[in-house]
């Protein structure tokens, strides 16, 4: 399967400084991302929250970074503001696009160590860990959109634990809570940038009690709604949607007992991403 995902945008980092100012303000470690080679990353608050996620890919005299299209103009004017001196600049790309190809019969394939650089297939697509490829290209050179084929890229991640940040779930989650420690969107070893420390902490003295849920439910979500325990307290979010599969983040014992939308329909959770407690 082939289709564009209008969920993302596309920007482009240009100037003689892009590789050191990302490298400062992402979580990840842009100043040894080499060219035509990519990287999962995220943006985050002072506080750990992550503003978005992202892929970074290195085409040699600029960087793309590719995220929700309804976060593109906030991360770009925050990032604006910390460029300084720096040379740097930004340019958002309405005329690209990503697209998606998929094995008809591929299955899931779950998170199990960090890829902190994703390669480029001959297609110049990016190889990412769940079988999956995107590419990043003007939109003119992409496949046209396909809903259905949408349906099931989108299917395909949240089955194998990868989540999408947009602007309905924009700072609600530090980077753990989204799996990416585990697919590679943090590097620990790399200095400071905006959050570090809360993702350190995190990650270090195992701090975080929300993590990655796949659950179904007949009644169709709406991302950025409250998932809720029988007493009706809220004990998560929806992340994403692809048709009755959702990708929840929950408290961690949340698990162990019945959770509804807000309607009270039931979630039938068919896979966890962390380690069950209940020390909330």
């Amino acid at each position: 399967m082939h289709t564009q995902l209008p969920f993302f945008g596309v920007v482009k980092v240009l100037g003689d400084d892009r590789h050191d100012f990302l490298h400062n303000q992402l979580s990840n470690d842009i100043n040894n991302l080499a060219q035509n080679q990519a990287c999962y990353a995220t943006y985050n608050t002072p506080k750990g929250r992550v503003i978005a996620n992202m892929l970074v890919l290195n085409l040699g005299d600029e960087i793309i970074l590719a995220m929700a299209a309804d976060l593109l103009e906030t991360v770009v004017k925050r990032l604006k503001m910390f460029v300084l001196r720096a040379k740097v600049q930004f340019e958002m790309l309405p005329d690209w696009g990503v697209a998606a190809s998929l094995n008809d019969d591929a299955q899931p394939i779950f998170p199990d160590q960090p890829h902190l650089t994703l390669p480029l297939n001959q297609q110049g697509e990016i190889v990412l860990p769940h079988s999956g490829c995107l590419k990043i290209a003007p939109k003119s050179d992409l496949p046209e959109h396909n809903p259905q084929h949408e349906l099931a890229w989108q299917a395909h991640e949240i089955a194998s634990g990868y989540a999408w940040i947009c602007a309905a779930t924009t700072e609600t989650c530090v980077a753990q809570m989204l799996n990416q420690h585990t697919i590679g969107g943090v590097h620990f070893r790399k200095g400071c940038y905006p959050g570090q420390e809360i993702i350190a902490r995190a990650q270090y003295r195992g701090q975080v009690k929300r993590g990655l849920a796949v659950a179904e439910n007949a009644t169709p979500q709406t991302i950025g709604a409250e998932v809720k325990d029988e007493n009706g307290t809220e004990v998560g979010l929806v992340l994403n949607v692809s048709g009755s599969l959702n990708l929840l983040v929950v408290k961690h014992g949340a698990v162990q007992s019945k959770m509804f939308d807000e309607n009270g329909n039931k979630f039938a959770v068919q896979k966890i991403f962390f380690d069950v407690k209940t020390d909330e």
